[in-house]
Formats: structure tokens, C-alpha cells, sequence
């Protein structure tokens, strides 16, 4: 009996932890838009564990990132944000299956401040010109 209780708990917790991963990525998704993004694809989240030792003790800690790429002016730009916190950032800039560096990359920009960017003169990732189309939305 007690066993079936355990299965029926480890059950229950694995889909719970299931539906919070699910809704933190739909809130990055709506936060997205809410930005005025449109073409936004398939969030997708990664882990990352930590082991520190501070002393005799190890201090472990996780942290999730929620990714997700969307579609600007011909580029697919990654956005990522840490899970549980707010504020989300441009990471990186997919070219040709390649993501190339992109030095200084500013955070938490709405779809008009992108836009702006892609557009200036600042530095851009090596393949930026390959894949930028001004008159694409």
C-alpha cells in the first residue's frame, strides 16, 4: 500500500513540476508579445547545476533558462530569460545554424528598440548582412 502511495506522489510531483516549467514559458512567450514581437517560435528551457564548495560544505544550486527564437527582418534572434525572475535579454543571433558572437547585446528591448538596432550603425555578429532584410517585418 505504502508503495502505491509513493508512486502516485513521485506521479503527481513529476506533473506539477511538468506545469510550472510549461507556464513559466508561456508567460515568455506573452511577455514577448506584449512587447509588440509577432513571430515568435517554441520556447525551449535548459539547466544548468552548480556545485560551489564554501568551506567543508558543497553548495549546489540550479538555475532554468527559457529560450526562444523569433523571426525579425530575415534574422532569428534568440531571446532567453532565467526562470522566476523578471527581465529577459537578446542573446544571440542564429546565422546559417551558426551563433556568432554578438559583444555587448542589450536586454529587456520591445519589438520598436530591435528594430532600431538592426537598423543603426552599432556593431553587429559576424553574418548579420547575410541574413538582415530591412523591408521584412
Amino acid at each position: 500500500m505504502k508503495r502505491r502511495i509513493i508512486s502516485a506522489l513521485l506521479i503527481l510531483g513529476c506533473a506539477a513540476t511538468m506545469a510550472a516549467c510549461t507556464s513559466s514559458e508561456d508567460k515568455f512567450v506573452s511577455e514577448l508579445k506584449a512587447a509588440g514581437f509577432t513571430n515568435i517560435g517554441d520556447p525551449s528551457t535548459e539547466k544548468s547545476k552548480k556545485s560551489k564548495k564554501i568551506g567543508k560544505r558543497t553548495v549546489k544550486t540550479s538555475e532554468r533558462i527559457i529560450e526562444v527564437i523569433v523571426r525579425m527582418k530575415g534574422c532569428d534572434l534568440e531571446f532567453a530569460k532565467t526562470s522566476g525572475q523578471s527581465g529577459y535579454w537578446l542573446d544571440e543571433l542564429h546565422v546559417n545554424g551558426q551563433e556568432p558572437d554578438w559583444p555587448g547585446y542589450p536586454e529587456n528591448l520591445n519589438r520598436d528598440q530591435v528594430v532600431k538596432l538592426l537598423a543603426d550603425s552599432s556593431a553587429k555578429p559576424n553574418g548579420f548582412s547575410s541574413c538582415y532584410k530591412p523591408n521584412e517585418s
